[in-house]
């Protein structure tokens, strides 16, 4: 079972979180929810990734779910009202929960980051600020609100993983975006999965019953190779 944890970011905000262990534990998935869910969509991926001997961390993002509270002060956050600039600062959300996992004596490239949508997006600029991370995960990554997850595949490392996924028809943007990444970035190890009227981000788990189980097996031999 989860527990519910929290920490604050570097510019003061209170980032709550579901750490979800396992029982022996290869590596860490840190997950990043899209708009407008919160960190309660990758419950039951987090289970999954337990039997793989993956631990991982979802966390609301500033202004979801309870992530909503500024440190001494009674400014609630709402990402409805966000700007661009707001919606960046995403990333420090990203990096307490690193900060967070290496205070728990995790080693970064023991870490992999799994985002759907803006949280995909947000997994790729944190690459190029850590580049010790094991790799990302991208469900429907793409270019939204000033960060182009397709000009930040430049900055991935021959070291890291990259999976991308996207569905054609339905979603062209995402689906040419996550092709764009696995062909242009230099990992070594990478995979696009491509789909078809699948849906959006975290939607094409319904859309494949199989993938969960076909992605975490793909990271465990990811953080076993790397």
């Amino acid at each position: 079972m989860p527990e519910a944890i929290s920490f604050k970011t570097f510019d003061g905000v209170k980032i709550v979180g579901d750490w979800y262990p396992s029982a022996t534990t290869i590596g860490v998935a840190i997950l990043l929810h899209m708009m407008p869910l919160d960190r309660k969509s990758w419950a039951p991926f987090q289970q999954v990734l337990a039997k793989y001997s993956i631990a991982s961390l979802a966390i609301d993002l500033r202004g979801h779910g309870e992530s909503v509270v500024m440190d001494g002060t009674d400014t609630k956050l709402d990402y409805k009202k966000f700007t661009d600039d707001q919606h960046v600062q995403y990333i420090n959300d990203v990096s307490a929960a690193l900060d967070w996992l290496v205070n728990k004596s995790y080693a970064k490239d023991r870490i992999m980051l799994v985002g759907a949508s803006i949280g995909a997006n947000i997994a790729m600029a944190m690459l190029e600020d850590e580049p010790a991370l094991a790799g990302a995960v991208l469900l429907s990554p793409g270019n939204y609100r000033g960060i182009d997850a397709v000009e930040l595949a430049q900055y991935v490392k021959t070291r890291q993983a990259i999976w991308t996924a996207g569905s054609d028809s339905d979603d062209t943007e995402a689906y040419e975006a996550a092709k764009a990444i696995v062909d242009t970035c230099a990992a070594s190890r990478k995979q696009f999965v491509a789909y078809k009227n699948a849906g959006h981000g975290i939607h094409l788990f319904k859309s494949d019953p199989k993938l969960m189980d076909n992605l975490a097996a793909w990271m465990k031999e990811s953080l076993q190779t790397i």
